[in-house]
């Protein structure tokens, strides 16, 4: 995707399957690349493709605040972090409800939000979250999943209206599931036989972790400047159904 030759844009959960098909994406479209996760290690995986990486615990605000401090401001950011237990309603504890919001919203909210007040974002960035078809028609097990995905729908056209006048774009992309990550979970925790059907589900067949990268760097360039508060759906067409 043109237009993000020496950009900074940085991915919160870039060592996750999509968020490091995102990093190498945005490093393919010779965008200068800032990494943030948690893990050391798996960081370390990344840097042929990461110019700059950062140990980023959304849970320890303390630590995280020092690193925001000490970077120059960024044209975009790609928050794809996330977790997922499929549990049945019923056994779904207040505190693992919590504790998933937490996680996919309030969290990376925060993270955001400690940007934003830190002036580390220029004039006409842009902000894409990382969403899931879930959030748009639930699924079984998925309660605490989906409802944080949902939050994130309304979190994003907020932001958009409040941080248009800075010219700053904030987008969600909703994937359906794709051949890795949380998709790989979802696969081993059901039989074959009910893998297969819920694929047939999907006109064009289960997605890649290409197809979202692809989709989330299109939304973070220049092509994308007039597009803000929308959820683009990447899902092979299974919620047209």
């Amino acid at each position: 995707m043109s237009g993000l030759t020496d950009k900074r844009v940085a991915v919160l959960g870039a060592t996750g399957a999509i968020g490091s098909a995102i990093l190498g994406e945005l490093h393919a479209a010779h965008a200068h690349t800032l990494a943030f996760a948690r893990s050391p290690e798996k960081l370390a995986s990344l840097s042929k493709i990461a110019a700059e990486s950062y140990v980023v615990d959304l849970h320890k605000p303390e630590a995280w605040e020092a690193v925001v401090g000490a970077n120059a401001p960024l044209d975009g950011l790609v928050i794809a972090t996330g977790t997922l237990e499929i549990l049945p309603f019923s056994v779904l504890t207040p505190e693992k409800f919590a504790e998933t919001l937490g996680t996919n919203v309030i969290a990376p909210a925060d993270f955001l939000r400690c940007l934003l007040r830190a002036k580390k974002l220029n004039t006409g960035a842009s902000i894409v979250f990382i969403g899931s078809i879930s959030g748009i028609r639930g699924a079984a097990g998925h309660a605490a999943y989906s409802a944080s995905k949902s939050a994130l729908i309304g979190l994003v056209r907020t932001l958009a209206l409040e941080l248009a006048p800075r010219n700053i774009r904030v987008n969600l992309i909703s994937p359906g599931l794709v051949d890795e990550g949380m998709g790989a979970a979802f696969r081993a925790h059901v039989t074959p036989e009910q893998f297969a059907a819920y694929v047939g589900a999907y006109p064009l067949g289960a997605g890649s972790t290409a197809d979202v990268a692809g989709a989330v760097s299109f939304l973070l360039s220049p092509a994308a400047r007039w597009i803000s508060g929308h959820d683009l759906v990447v899902d092979g067409g299974a919620t047209l159904r």
